[in-house]
């Protein structure tokens, strides 16, 4: 009887529920001390006051708030490729280019142009070199559109590679009815052709078109496939959230993300210092909405202030709010270099707020 009593009190106590909930951990410490006397049970209320003050010393030398945010703001940057641990199918040796040659063929649009500069950075940090011979090329890399329908087939070489929208459209047809290319990449998984060469070259189809929320190529630093050019392309976005009715993007770029305004000005920076060793001119942004541009990398812009949208206009989704926006990265773009010229293209009518219109007007 002693026992329930002392349940009962531990229970009153601590204001916990019925007895049924009560732990079978202090059910037994009661049970033990019931043949001692009262004075011998644990006390309660002596109890949970030891327990709180443990808590609170704990959470005293504990991870405060800044240091989640500290976390949250500076994240870790990607591994480079080459750096990363091959699968286990593959060795290191497996997944370099030893010198094999790649033939470049773009169609479409300026983000196809763009994405061919990733693709070729990537292969070339893994040891591929380029060819302008069709006839001497080991891996032939075409860049196609889903809008501009072009098919393109090349006889007599070693490996094609079909890749960016039109890939992620007709993976299934291209790959298996048409039997036209032995890898196939989606426009996110660029990262990915050193492993999907090498496993094409052990005599296989290898496929990646898997879309991202987040890949946006910030840590790869494009190169010029025409180093001789006046304009330079600089994709500052990827996907697009408007779902227009008669629009495909977001089915095969996936959905919208914006990269760091960080990474942004280093490319331009780098893209201006070739303007005095080459005929650089202008550089033009990039984005299938490039004016919703929105960089939610750095914390303290996160805030809660909601997206002005041009007057008039509305979204088929719900309100964006924080990071850093569109006028914001005009303003700092055409601080780098004031001779450069600064294009940018595709905008979207209801993301031209007052801001950017006189954000343009100062520049000009």
């Amino acid at each position: 009887m002693h026992s329930l009593q002392c349940v009962l009190q531990m229970q009153r106590s601590l204001r916990w529920g019925p007895v049924a909930s009560v732990s079978w951990l202090s059910l037994r410490k009661c049970t033990a001390h019931s043949s001692l006397s009262s004075t011998t049970c644990p006390n309660p209320e002596r109890q949970e006051d030891g327990a709180r003050k443990d808590f609170s010393s704990r959470l005293a030398t504990g991870p405060t708030l800044q240091h989640f945010l500290r976390s949250a703001s500076a994240p870790q940057e990607k591994l480079s490729s080459e750096l990363e641990d091959p699968p286990p199918y593959l060795t290191m040796d497996e997944l370099l280019g030893r010198q094999r040659k790649v033939y470049l063929e773009t169609y479409g649009c300026q983000m196809n142009v763009n994405d061919t500069e990733i693709a070729w950075s990537i292969l070339q940090k893994s040891g591929y070199l380029r060819t302008s011979n069709l006839q001497e090329a080991d891996v032939i890399l075409l860049v196609t559109c889903s809008i501009r329908y072009e098919f393109v087939l090349f006889l007599g070489v070693n490996r094609l590679d079909s890749q960016c929208c039109m890939a992620e459209r007709l993976k299934e047809e291209i790959l298996n009815r048409e039997k036209m290319v032995d890898v196939l990449a989606g426009p996110d998984a660029y990262r990915d052709l050193p492993r999907l060469l090498a496993v094409a070259e052990s005599g296989q189809q290898a496929a990646n078109v898997l879309l991202s929320l987040d890949e946006t190529y910030a840590d790869v630093m494009p190169v010029q496939t025409s180093p001789s050019a006046t304009s330079a392309f600089v994709s500052i976005m990827r996907g697009c959230d408007n779902m227009c009715t008669y629009c495909i993007v977001p089915f095969t770029r996936g959905r919208e993300r914006s990269r760091p305004v960080a990474s942004i000005l280093e490319e331009v920076r780098k893209l201006s210092e070739q303007k005095y060793l080459g005929g650089l001119k202008e550089v033009t942004l990039l984005g299938q909405n490039v004016n919703s541009f929105r960089d939610n990398s750095e914390v303290q812009f996160n805030n809660a202030v909601s997206t002005n949208l041009s007057r008039g206009f509305t979204t088929n989704y719900k309100t964006k709010q924080g990071g850093l926006r569109f006028a914001h990265l005009l303003d700092q773009v055409s601080r780098v270099d004031p001779e450069m010229r600064i294009r940018f293209t595709s905008p979207h009518p209801k993301d031209f707020p007052d801001e950017v219109s006189v954000r343009l007007a100062v520049t000009n």
